[in-house]
C-alpha cells in the first residue's frame, strides 16, 4: 500500500509576554532568530518540516502577523487551491519560501487553527495525513526528528493521533506529560491492535498529565514510562475531523463548513459569520485526553532535542548548552540582517573577564567583571556587569528588562500590568 501524502501544519500565534520585551504581540518570537542562526523559528520550522512533506506546508496565523510570515515562509504568488499549491512546490527553489498561509480572523486556541487547516486537507487529499508542529520550538537534531516523524506516519496511517514524545532529561514542572501504557485497539477500521503499532515504533499511550508540582515530576522521571509533551501531533485529517465531530460536533462542522467554500466568493463571509462561534480549546483537550482514553493515542519516543524556549532561562540554556546557531545553519555577524534580508540575526558571543560567562545576542556593547547573564539587544548603551549572577537582561529603544533566570515564568504577570499602567503600547 502506498504511503499517504504527508501534509505538516503549522500553528503560528502567541502575545508575545514570555520573551517580553524582545517579543511583542506584533513580532512574537517565532518571528525571531533568538540564537544567532540567521532564521526565524518560523523558518527554521518550515526548513525543518519541507523534506518531510508531500505537500507545502500550511503555516496557520492571525491577520496581524501575515504579512511577516508571508514575508518570511509563503509562498509567492501562486493560488490558495490545491493545484496552485503544487506549482508554487514545483517553481520554489528555497525551502524556506515553500509555505501556504492560512489567515484565522481571531485567536481561539490551537483546535480551531489545526481543525481548520485539516478540513482543508481532507477537501484536498481525503487520505492525507497531517501533522501539527509549533512554529516556535527548538529542535537540534534534523536526523532523529526525521525518523520520528516517519515512524508517527505509520502510526496515523492505523488510524492513531500520535504524539511525539520527549525523552526528559529531569524532572520538569514546565511541561506536561504523556504516560505511556494501556491498550491499543482496532481503531479507524483499520487492524490496529497493539502488534501492528509497536511494528511502527509507537506505543499506546494511557493519559496526559498537566504541569506537575516538582515531587510528582519527580515520580515521573523516576517512572521511566512518562514523556514531555511537545504539542506536535500527526494523525489522518479524516481521523481529526471524525474524531472531533464524536468530541465537538459543532467545531469539526463549522471548519468543514469553512473548508467547503474555501476559493470561492463566499469564503471570507462564511469564515467571519463561523469562526467566532468555534469552540476556543487546546487540541490536548479538544481531542488528546479523551482520545487516550479510548486507547486511540500512540506515542513515538523521541530524542531530538526539543526546547519550546518557553522564557528567558530556557533561552539561556540553550545558548550555554548547543552554543549560538542551535536548530538551524549558522550564519550572520553580530547585528547583521540574514541573506533575504528579512530577519535581524542577533549573532551570539561570550564577553567579559575570565571569571564571568556572559553571552550577548545583538550588536550591544557589554563590559562584565565575575558575572554570569546573557544580554540582548542592539542599542547603543554600554551594559556593564560586577558580580551579578543568573540573570537576563533586554535593552530595547522603549524597554529595558532586567529578570533573575530563577524567575523568569513570572514575567508574563508583569507584562499584564502594562495596560493597567497605560502603556499597552509596550506590549
Amino acid at each position: 500500500m502506498s504511503q499517504a501524502p504527508f501534509v505538516p501544519i503549522i500553528p503560528a500565534g502567541g502575545a508575545g509576554t514570555r520573551l517580553w520585551p524582545l517579543s511583542r504581540r506584533a513580532r512574537p518570537k517565532f518571528l525571531l532568530d533568538l540564537t544567532g542562526s540567521g532564521a526565524s523559528l518560523l523558518q527554521q520550522t518550515v526548513q525543518r518540516l519541507v523534506p518531510l512533506a508531500d505537500r507545502s506546508p500550511i503555516v496557520v496565523t492571525g491577520a496581524v502577523h501575515v504579512s511577516a510570515v508571508q514575508e518570511q515562509v509563503g509562498i509567492r504568488e501562486v493560488r490558495d487551491d490545491v493545484q496552485g499549491a503544487r506549482q508554487g512546490e514545483a517553481q520554489s527553489g528555497d525551502p524556506t519560501h515553500s509555505a501556504r498561509i492560512l489567515v484565522e480572523p481571531s485567536p481561539r486556541n490551537s483546535m480551531p487553527a489545526i481543525a481548520l487547516a485539516a478540513a482543508l486537507v481532507e477537501r484536498e487529499e481525503p487520505d492525507a495525513v497531517i501533522g501539527s508542529f509549533a512554529a516556535d520550538h527548538l529542535i537540534t537534531d534534523q536526523q532523529a526528528f526525521c525518523e520520528a516523524v516517519t515512524a508517527a506516519r505509520r502510526a496515523a496511517e492505523l488510524g492513531y493521533l500520535v504524539t511525539l514524545g520527549i525523552q526528559p532529561t529531569h524532572a520538569a514542572t514546565g511541561f506536561g506529560y504523556i504516560e505511556q501504557g494501556g491498550d491499543a485497539g482496532p481503531v479507524g477500521g483499520t487492524d490496529g491492535g497493539a502488534a501492528a503499532l509497536h511494528a511502527t515504533g509507537a506505543r499506546p499511550v494511557s493519559r496526559f498529565v498537566e504541569k506537575p508540582d516538582s515531587e510528582t515530576a519527580e515520580q515521573f522521571f523516576t517512572a521511566g514510562t512518562f514523556f514531555w509533551n511537545a504539542g506536535m501531533f500527526v494523525v489522518r485529517a479524516r481521523v481529526l475531523l471524525d474524531e472531533l465531530a464524536a468530541q465537538i460536533p459543532g467545531l469539526a462542522a463549522g471548519v468543514r463548513e469553512i473548508a467547503a467554500v474555501h476559493g470561492t466568493a463566499d469564503y471570507d463571509r462564511v469564515l467571519a459569520e463561523t469562526w467566532p462561534r468555534l469552540t476556543s480549546i487546546a487540541i490536548d483537550h479538544a481531542l488528546a485526553e479523551p482520545l487516550a482514553a479510548a486507547g486511540k493515542v500512540a506515542v513515538v519516543p523521541a530524542t531530538f532535542g526539543w526546547d519550546d524556549v518557553g522564557d528567558f532561562a530556557a533561552l539561556a540554556r540553550q545558548l550555554r548548552e548547543n552554543g549560538p546557531g542551535s536548530g538551524a545553519a549558522t550564519g550572520g555577524a553580530s547585528g547583521s540582517a540574514s541573506a533575504d534580508g528579512r530577519v535581524p540575526v542577533l549573532g551570539a558571543r561570550a564577553v567579559g573577564a575570565a571569571d564571568s560567562d556572559v553571552r550577548v545576542l545583538g550588536s550591544q556593547a557589554v563590559a562584565a567583571l565575575s558575572s554570569t547573564a546573557t544580554v540582548y539587544g542592539s542599542t547603543d548603551r554600554l551594559v556593564a556587569l560586577v558580580g551579578v549572577q543568573g540573570i537576563s537582561i533586554v535593552d530595547t529603544e522603549d524597554a529595558l528588562l532586567v529578570i533573575a533566570d530563577d524567575d523568569a515564568q513570572r514575567l508574563a504577570g508583569l507584562v499584564a500590568q502594562l495596560s493597567d499602567r497605560g502603556r499597552d503600547d509596550l506590549r
